[in-house]
């Protein structure tokens, strides 16, 4: 067995990022490849940005894991976005606690990005979803030392400084401000995303909103390209349709097609 290796994401390996949560059967197809360089993009804007936002996971020269952050500068916290092993032949290997540990024992140390000062928490939001076999990220962190934030089962945090207790700042919600255009059509806004499932679900959706309204028109706006065209439309990203705002996941198939046909009736 090969020996784990973390390395730092940087512009030489963003592309072993990009592919590494992407099926190999699907990345020939046009949603994931398009839903690859929206993460491709998020990527290097956040290398810009921070100087960092990943580490990877290699066996030999394969990329098998992954871990994407955000520094929080306001809180003095890391917020962990994604930790992924995606192969199964890959799991209950050490590889998600060797990415988890490297980060934490980075971010010991002082940070420019909260004055030269170290880290005072990591946090994270998990999901179900594990497929078959997986180990649940919420048992995962929790193992690793995290616990829960206020009421929420699923927002998790880790103190890295003795007797720190996380209170995450209130932040407004993003929220879309209706535009007389986008009466009568569909419109859905997007943008650069850590995640390239982001868009696959995006296109979903468009889908479904045929399936319920057949013919009508659907408008999509990229947020980094139009940057105007998503500003007065309040930066919301996701579906809207007739002017009203779609709240329901597509997978949730029942749901989504009974906002989308109930926002036509409008």
């Amino acid at each position: 067995m090969d020996e784990i290796r973390i390395r730092d994401l940087s512009a030489a390996n963003v592309e072993d990022l990009c592919r590494l949560c992407v099926p190999i059967a699907t990345r020939d197809d046009p949603a994931y490849v398009i839903g690859m360089e929206l993460k491709r993009r998020w990527a290097m804007d956040m290398l810009q940005k921070w100087g960092a936002c990943a580490k990877l996971a290699y066996m030999g020269t394969e990329a098998v894991g992954l871990i994407q952050y955000e520094p929080i500068p306001e809180e003095g916290v890391i917020h962990i976005h994604c930790l992924y092993v995606p192969e199964q032949e890959y799991w209950q290997k050490g590889i998600a606690t060797r990415l988890l540990s490297s980060l934490v024992e980075e971010m010991k140390a002082p940070q420019a990005w909260f004055g030269d000062r170290p880290t005072m928490a990591l946090a994270t939001r998990t999901f179900s979803g594990e497929k078959a076999g997986q180990y649940p990220a919420r048992r995962f962190f929790v193992g690793m030392g995290f616990q829960q934030v206020a009421e929420d089962p699923d927002f998790l945090y880790a103190s890295l400084e003795q007797g720190f207790a996380y209170q995450p700042a209130a932040k407004k919600a993003v929220e879309y401000v209706p535009q007389a255009e986008d009466r009568g059509r569909a419109t859905i806004i997007y943008g650069p995303s850590f995640c390239p499932f982001a868009y696959v679900f995006l296109k979903q959706a468009a889908q479904t909103i045929q399936e319920v309204a057949p013919g009508l028109s659907v408008r999509w706006i990229d947020r980094s390209k139009e940057p105007e065209e998503g500003k007065k439309r309040g930066n919301f990203e996701g579906c809207v349709v007739n002017a009203r705002p779609i709240r329901s996941f597509v997978l949730d198939k029942e749901s989504f097609q009974r906002e989308v046909a109930e926002a036509l009736l409008l």
